[in-house]
Parts: structure tokens; sequence; C-alpha cells
């Protein structure tokens, strides 16, 4: 299902996603809570559970807010951090420090979101965690958030989409749903898995599926309606161009913009032409309704040369893992062509069911049909069915039953959030 691309040097940045190790167990929920208490005196962060889903609410300057996630979560994300880069790197740590060296010359990140890593940093030093990394003989490091930040550029995923709208919609509106497929490199990328809701001091705000100490958006929406997904695209892999977003940092400023209907769609064209991913990915956007185009979804088809807008049409909008409307790029793999069939089949089926429309409940059918579950250590990490009006906010995470990664669709860790449980006042 994922390919590699083989400069030596871009081999040595892609295993800092995709190389498989050993399990560690997360902290307990009960030592968040006291990581919580300890921080008592954070200003602009707390921890939450609606409906049992970890949240992680930021609100203020860039610096606030990445100070406020730091030090709240400064045990889980050097333990996370530790565990992810020991599976990745213990047999072959010259690949970690070849990484680390080459980041400042293929990665940079917005202005503020410099300022919010720095902060972020900040925060974790003032919680002082034990930063010990015997596998490497050294303490963790700014440098190695900065690797995990950019794990997009450096690692695959799989994932799948679909867009459905107006007439196809049960309730009408835009509803729209995504699968996240990653490598499970251990038990903490799916325990330490929660929903960031950063709350600026202008007013907007964005919710994303993450992890701690990870500010960028792989699976997010909007206050204001706007979704954003990451997928792999099928690009002929090449190193990136110098100083580079991450995809992640793209899609997240999607979600930060303030153009409304066909202009928020001119504003992420311009986020997406800062990447440069050296395999291809595919930025699906969503708007909250459809605009003058006649078409709430867009899809941005990049590589590390150039970024392409697709040809949606008039939709349903269904993304996997292969470019639409680029020709210049690899086939496309038999298992996202089978995806993507099952996807458009199963909308296809409830428009033939006579008045018969999409809902959530087969939305999440759909999901589940092109879900991963097995013993690999590739899985469908998270889920997210989304609507913003009439509201639909869902949400799963894929769970371990002995050695079987379940798939989120499949799995009981299901949640269901309201406007004001995800975008409430403080």
């Amino acid at each position: 299902m994922i390919k590699r691309f083989t400069p030596a040097l871009a081999l040595a940045l892609l295993a800092v996603a995709c190389a498989s190790g050993s399990s560690v167990t997360a902290p307990s929920a009960q030592r968040r809570e006291d990581v919580v208490a300890a921080a008592a005196g954070v200003s602009h962060g707390r921890l939450e559970r609606p409906d049992g889903l970890r949240l992680l609410r930021l609100w203020g300057t860039p610096e606030e807010r990445g100070f406020a996630h730091g030090l709240l979560l400064a045990d889980d994300i050097v333990s996370s951090l530790r565990s992810e880069f020991a599976s990745q790197f213990a047999k072959a740590p010259q690949l970690l420090q070849q990484a680390r060296a080459a980041l400042p010359r293929l990665i940079e990140y917005p202005e503020d979101f410099v300022r919010e890593l720095d902060a972020l940093w900040r925060g974790v030093l003032e919680a002082a965690p034990d930063r010990r990394m015997p596998v490497f003989g050294r303490a963790l490091d700014k440098v190695d958030l900065l690797v995990a930040n950019a794990m997009d550029v450096f690692g695959l995923m799989g994932c799948s989409s679909f867009t459905v709208w107006g007439e196809q919609a049960v309730g009408g509106g835009v509803l729209t749903a995504r699968n996240f497929d990653w490598h499970i490199t251990g038990d903490h990328i799916i325990e330490q898995t929660l929903l960031i809701v950063q709350e600026h001091d202008d007013g907007r705000s964005t919710a994303s599926l993450g992890w701690p100490g990870y500010i960028g958006t792989v699976s997010g929406v909007s206050a204001d309606g706007v979704a954003a997904y990451l997928h792999v695209g099928s690009a002929r892999q090449a190193m990136p161009e110098p100083s580079s977003w991450p995809a992640a940092t793209a899609a997240r400023k999607i979600l930060e913009s303030r153009g409304r209907g066909d202009a928020r769609i001119g504003e992420a064209r311009e986020h997406v032409e800062y990447t440069s991913p050296p395999s291809g990915f595919l930025t699906h956007v969503v708007l909250p309704a459809v605009p003058e185009s006649g078409v709430p979804a867009a899809l941005f088809e990049a590589d590390s040369r150039k970024s392409v807008l697709g040809d949606v049409r008039s939709g349903p909008c269904v993304v996997t893992n292969h470019f639409l409307t680029r020709k210049d790029g690899r086939d496309a793999a038999a298992d996202s062509r089978r995806r993507e069939r099952m996807l458009r089949r199963g909308i296809a089926g409830c428009f033939e069911l006579g008045d018969q429309k999409v809902d959530s409940a087969e939305a999440w059918d759909m999901l589940r049909e092109v879900a991963v579950s097995s013993r690999s250590r590739f899985g469908t990490l998270h889920s997210l069915v989304f609507r913003h009006e009439p509201w639909c906010f869902e949400v799963a995470i894929c769970e371990k039953e002995g050695r079987q990664v379940v798939g989120a669709p499949s799995s009981s860790l299901r949640y269901r959030l309201t406007r004001e449980q995800v975008f409430g006042a403080r």
C-alpha cells in the first residue's frame, strides 16, 4: 500500500513516520488529570472530556496557546516522542540524526507557527518532565519537536473521504466524512489521540484531531464550518523543495483563513502552494455551504514542484490516494482505486433508494467498508463525520483487541459532540 522514495537522505527522513516499532503504554487517565492539576496556574488552556473524548482547549495569542499546550501536556509530549523515536530509530540512530540535520533546510513554518512552537517548548521546559532518551544517550530537545511536527513530509498516510451536499444529504447542508489511515507504531499513537481546539484572540477557532505536541492539521474543522483532510497522493517521488511548509501546516492555515465561499478556496490554494510533498498530497477542503460556483468541495493535488486544483464538478466528491485530475503522477494503486469505487458505489446505492439520501449513519457504514482493521502496523486511526448546519460532529478512534487493530469506524470509542462542546464559550 505504501511506497518509499529512494534517495538516501529522503529515505532517512521518511523513516521518521513510516518505520514500525515496539508498543508502549500511554499514561493513565488519572495521571493526565494529575498533570492538569499540577499546571492549574495555566491561564490559556485546559483539558476537557466532552462525551469522554479527550480535548485540549487553547486560547489567546500563538505564544499563550503554545505555552499552555506545552505546560499542560509536557509529560505526554515527552513520553510520546520518546516512544515514537525509540520505535523508529533504536536500530539506526544515525537516521534520526540525518533527519534533524536536514530539517532547517527542508522545512519552514509560518511566523505564527514559529512563535507557537517556541512557546510550546518553553512550556515543556517549565513543567520540567524527565526528557531523557536512553536509546540515544541524550535528552529530547526542541529539534525533535520540530521533526515530529513535520511528520507528514517525512511519512505517508492512506485515508479515504467523501463529501455530499444539498439534495444528496439528509437534512441538507454539506455532509463530509473521513478515515485517517496511519502506521500504528505503538499503543501511544492510539491512546494519545485527542482533539485540539485552538481559539485565536481574534475570534477564529479550529479543531484538529492530533497528538500532544502536534500543532498541524491532518483532519480538522473550523468554527465557521470549513473542513480540511490530508491524503497521500500518487506523485512521482522526489525530494521536496527547500524551505517548504508541512502539508499539515497548510491545512490548519486553510481552517484559519477568513474568506467566504469561493474566496476561501482561493486562499486555500495559496496555502497549499507553500508545500512541497515528496510523495504528493491531496488536500480535501470542504465549505460549510454551497457557494456561487455550486460546488462546496475542492481537491488540491500537490507534489514537490506544483499544486493543481482538481476537477470536482457537481459531486459527490470522493478522495482516496491517487490524483484524479493530474496525469503526471504514478499509476493509481489498486487499493486506492478499490476504496474509491466502494465509496462511490455506497453513495450511489443511497441515491437509488427512491428519496433516500446520505445520512450520518450511512456515512459511518461507508467509512467502515473502507477502513483498515488488521494485525499489521497500519490501520484507520481516527474517523470523522461532520456537517456545520445542521450540526453534526462525530469522531471515532481505533482500539486494540489483543494484537488486533480495530479500525476507528468499527471501534467502541465513538463520540458525538455538540457545537458548544467543540467551540463553546470558555
